[in-house]
């Protein structure tokens, strides 16, 4: 079987920089194929499977596969049932472009040098959202081309900023994919605040199977791993915002005042107000 090359002098106007499609079935697909562009697809019902560089994994509803350029993939049907995708085509300098902007914090190695395209699994509603900010491209009349690359590059910079670079864990650090992911759910306020049944619930693990793998991998227990995250959260609303030491305590978790002031000054070396101070004082005011 021939592998195709797909170009995007041929399937993508210069003037728009990508091009969206809603495809019903996996028959209207094309067959194994390769391309000189990016692009992601989501699945939006169903499942198939996907086949790519030599690997084939399920993907179902909620999928969002990261795809670059040389990438070799196809797809083939799941017994008795098809899969409805849509997919975001785009010019290779356009992701280069937003790579530049995002900066050294986006990793982009890790994300270029995968040997496999990067998935993440979408909830329901983050599904359902991310479809409807998708078709709102498809809204956009044929003609008005600058507004759809205009729109182009906001979907892109929030799709790859709020989906992508979460889900990419170094490559020095092994640490498994399910923990990379509850320490990065475990950073929403709702979560640190619930604590560790958050945390147990999210995970599937036992408590005492998370302090043995938080012992080796964060070489802590998981209260002081939540501790930890909540004197940072605290210490981000005390230099971003002219919130009271009281109330910046309490919304971060913290009942006991005296408890939250050693902790603090424990982790930062100062006391809460101090902090504050010496941040501030290197800062011109902005309002």
């Amino acid at each position: 079987m021939g592998i195709s090359l797909l170009r995007a002098e041929l399937g993508i106007d210069p003037e728009a920089e990508g091009h969206y499609r809603d495809i019903s079935g996996i028959g209207n697909t094309s067959g194994i194929h390769t391309h000189d562009f990016y692009e992601f697809f989501l699945i939006a019902e169903g499942a198939a499977y996907h086949c790519c560089n030599g690997h084939k994994e399920t993907v179902s509803e909620g999928a969002l596969v990261f795809m670059r350029p040389r990438d070799i993939h196809y797809y083939e049907p799941l017994p008795g049932t098809d899969c409805r995708l849509i997919n975001l085509s785009f010019y290779e300098h356009t992701l280069t472009a937003l790579l530049t902007y995002l900066g050294d914090g986006f990793p982009k190695e890790s994300f270029l040098g995968s040997p496999d395209p990067i998935t993440v699994q979408l909830s329901r509603r983050e599904k359902l959202l991310l479809q409807e900010r998708l078709e709102k491209l498809i809204r956009i009349p044929q003609q008005e081309k600058p507004r759809f690359r205009t729109e182009l590059r906001a979907v892109l910079a929030e799709v790859y900023s709020r989906y992508l670079m979460p889900s990419v864990v170094p490559e020095q650090d092994t640490k498994p994919k399910w923990l990379a992911n509850l320490c990065l759910e475990m950073k929403e306020p709702e979560r640190f605040l619930e604590g560790i049944p958050a945390m147990v619930r999210l995970s599937g693990k036992s408590h005492a199977h998370l302090c043995r793998v938080f012992k080796k991998w964060e070489n802590q227990t998981p209260l002081a791993y939540l501790n930890l995250t909540k004197l940072q959260y605290a210490e981000n609303l005390l230099l971003h915002s002219d919130r009271s030491v009281l109330d910046i305590a309490l919304e971060a978790g913290f009942g006991n005042l005296g408890h939250f002031y050693k902790s603090f000054r424990a982790l930062f070396g100062n006391t809460p107000q101090t902090h504050r101070k010496l941040h501030q004082a290197r800062l011109a005011p902005l309002v």
